[in-house]
């Protein structure tokens, strides 16, 4: 009966480790793919700014409402 339990509760922590890296893993591979888009667009984007709002234009660093 000990034997039994030993192994079951070895097996929900095995379970549990696995299942944390996973969910681990996909941050960090969404920070990574973010990470590379940011390096290949450049510093030097084409960027339109519109309005008059909270988001600072990459330009002129004035305050606008949109940035496409």
């Amino acid at each position: 009966m000990k034997t039994t339990m030993k192994l079951f509760c070895l097996f929900v922590l095995v379970f549990f480790l696995v299942h944390l890296c996973k969910k681990r893993g996909s941050v960090e591979a969404e920070l990574f793919l973010s990470n590379v888009e940011a390096l290949a667009s450049g510093e030097n984007a084409d960027r339109s700014c519109f309005g008059v709002g909270s988001l600072d234009c990459p330009q002129d660093h004035s305050k606008v409402y949109y940035i496409w």
